[in-house]
């Protein structure tokens, strides 16, 4: 995103402009201590839609009446201004670069301050997805996510005195919970990655997935009562073949309720007949009978080997209490004996005892073992207890059939005729067809098909359209390279060189590795002069990996660094001279091992490096990033760039940034 920072200003009480001039590249403000250089970063963030006011209280909150930053965004500028605790922030776009000197009290109309600002500023940065959530269903159950905001790529772009060498933080306000993962949420967003399509695909496969459950879910039940069924059938047909001595059908239940209506018709036309000389229900008898027998044997022996594992489980649960109560034999005396008579020594009495011990060692190594019986013995019990059950019901099917077929025989003795009991059982098959024919065709099956297909289309458009996981992936790898070559040019401490930093997009850590492939986080990397060129390399690699992105990355080629050189120059020494001498500053810091020559080298060499980046982006990618620097350091002998051209004006030693 071709994006830089043209103005930072105010417009005072008395309608006197206050402003600071920027263009791309590195840009410097150096001067004293407050002077108002920290403020520049403030003001920014202000006007960007900041729901805090964090300028800092002094010379230009007493004087200061609106607050303005302009921006140069794509091929228009847009001017930004707010007042004090405003919640209305202006915008106006202008098609060329306002005159500075008639942005007075006059200029910011109220015609054009909005509520609605962080929406309409992000349309500029073609910020234009307006729903983020992947699941519609989730919202019964979660807040819905917001909108994807500008305030939400800020985090790459200000890095404040109080961050920049931090050792626990990298990014601006991730201390809150909720922005930080709003802000790791949506760099694909700012990335480009993706457009408003990838979420409505999202969801599209989330509510599929849905429907695909609820209906395996009816498929399911609909399976088991089809089975349900078939078992019912088969039952009245052996009833049937048991009372008449005849099959009622050839076909077995599962064809027959393939067409119920086809065999109802077939019904209709049947003729009863008996075999009154069949012994089919007696052989069938005692066939159940039998049957019924050796799975009550098998239920029986599964029993006792239940009750066995049961009493083992719980004799070693008893001995490992024990064992754990009980303190082991430290030492014992073994005294050898003598004969009574002639009072000569034996070692009969030690070679027993040697045996003895071999003995109780090898009992206490064997019983130790038994707690961790626990969980095969557990492991045991349940396959047992599982086939248990499994034979309890088909003890109880068995036993229903059994007393069916009894029930033939005594309703013979109570004057019940074969016909009867046979027109009975037709009569019941019957039932049971004319319950399923007039069932609706189910249509599962092609509803099941088509919800698959959709699914499948929906996660293929994912991934050849956006692919995220693979570009996710590759981003990754390319910042931690490119870090990779940051990082060589700095001054990192020598245990630590090569820097290897590597940054996870998943949780936005930051760690160095070691050729051990040990992970050192940022935290336990010793000096603040690691922990500042760290913050550094991570930031510049991501800038680097937006600018690669071209017109695709939504974020800005901006980054602010408030006193990079704290390190060696800290905020809490008083820099009040007319010129910066940095002898004077560390002589305040009462350093006396500290060297004043190699402090300012690897000062100089923090904005070679800055110089450096930004020639070698604009050459590669076509866009030229702007790094606001707002620091202590001057005059600074540079590789190839006067210092006075980072400058350009802005050294606040005899003057600051409100200026009579």
């Amino acid at each position: 995103m071709k994006s830089y920072v043209k103005y930072i200003g105010v417009v005072d009480k008395n309608n006197k402009i206050h402003s600071v001039e920027f263009t791309k590249g590195v840009n410097v403000i150096t001067g004293r201590s407050s002077t108002g250089k920290s403020a520049m970063i403030e003001i920014f963030d202000y006007c960007m839609g900041s729901s805090e006011f964090n300028i800092p209280s002094g010379e230009i909150t007493d004087k200061a009446d609106m607050y303005f930053v302009v921006l140069a965004v794509k091929e228009v500028f847009l001017v930004l201004g707010r007042a004090e605790d405003s919640s209305k922030i202006f915008l106006k776009e202008e098609q060329k670069l306002p005159d500075i000197e008639f942005l007075n009290k006059e200029y910011f109309e109220s015609k054009y301050l909005t509520t609605d600002f962080k929406v309409n500023l992000g349309h500029y940065f073609g910020l234009d997805i307006n729903d983020i959530d992947e699941d519609k269903e989730v919202l019964q159950y979660s807040r819905k996510k917001g909108r994807p905001s500008i305030r939400n790529f800020i985090p790459y772009l200000l890095q404040h005195q109080n961050l920049i060498a931090n050792k626990h933080s990298l990014f601006y306000r991730f201390d809150q919970k909720e922005k930080r993962e709003q802000t790791i949420d949506q760099f694909k967003i700012f990335a480009g990655f993706v457009t408003q399509e990838y979420y409505i695909l999202k969801q599209n496969l989330a509510d599929s997935e849905r429907e695909l459950k609820k209906l395996e879910k009816e498929q399911e039940s609909i399976n088991y009562q089809r089975n349900f069924n078939t078992r019912r059938l088969d039952i009245l047909l052996e009833e049937y073949k048991t009372i008449s001595g005849n099959k009622l059908f050839e076909e077995n239940a599962t064809v027959i309720l393939s067409n119920p209506a086809n065999y109802l018709d077939k019904l209709e036309t049947k003729i009863i007949s008996i075999k009154e000389d069949s012994e089919n229900s007696i052989q069938k008898l005692l066939l159940l009978k039998e049957e019924y027998n050796k799975l009550l044997s098998e239920k029986r022996n599964l029993v006792y080997k239940y009750r066995n594992i049961n009493s083992s489980t719980e004799y070693a649960k008893q001995y490992k209490e024990e064992l754990a109560n009980n303190q082991d034999t430290i030492e014992a005396t073994i005294h050898s004996s003598k004969c009574p008579f002639c009072n000569e020594k034996t070692k009969s009495t030690m070679s027993e005892a040697n045996q003895l011990e071999e003995a109780i060692n090898w009992l206490n190594i064997e019983l130790k073992k038994s707690p961790y019986l626990l969980d095969s013995f557990e492991s045991d019990k349940n396959e047992i207890k599982r086939k248990i059950d499994e034979l309890d019901i088909s003890l109880k099917n068995k036993k229903v059939e059994i007393e069916a077929l009894e029930k033939i025989t005594e309703d013979l003795a109570k004057n019940k005729s074969l016909n009867e009991q046979t027109l009975k059982a037709k009569l019941k098959i019957e039932n049971l067809l004319e319950s399923l024919v007039d069932k609706v065709e189910n249509s599962l099956e092609k509803d099941i098909k088509k919800v698959k297909k959709d699914i499948r289309s929906f996660r293929n458009s994912l991934r050849t359209k956006f692919n995220i996981d693979k570009k996710l992936q590759e981003a990754e790898e390319f910042i931690n390279n490119e870090m990779k070559e940051i990082g060589k040019n700095f001054d990192f401490e020598k245990s630590y060189k090569p820097i290897n930093l590597r940054f996870s997009l998943d949780s936005f850590d930051l760690w160095h590795e070691k050729e051990d492939g040990k992970e050192v986080y940022l935290r336990s990397m010793g000096s603040g002069a690691n922990w500042l060129y760290s913050h550094l390399t991570l930031f510049l690699a991501i800038h680097k990996f937006f600018s690669s992105r071209g017109k695709d990355s939504l974020v800005p080629q901006i980054l602010f660094l408030d006193q990079p050189t704290q390190v060696y120059f800290p905020t809490t020494i008083k820099d009040n001279e007319d010129e910066f001498n940095a002898q004077k500053i560390e002589e305040k810091k009462g350093d006396i091992d500290s060297n004043l020559d190699e402090d300012m080298e690897a000062v100089t060499n923090i904005f070679n490096q800055f110089v450096s980046y930004c020639k070698t982006i604009l050459d590669e990618t076509g866009i030229e990033p702007q790094i606001i620097i707002t620091d202590h350091a001057d005059h600074l002998d540079l590789d190839g760039e006067d210092f006075e051209n980072l400058v350009k004006g802005r050294r606040w030693r005899k003057r600051g940034f409100i200026n009579y």
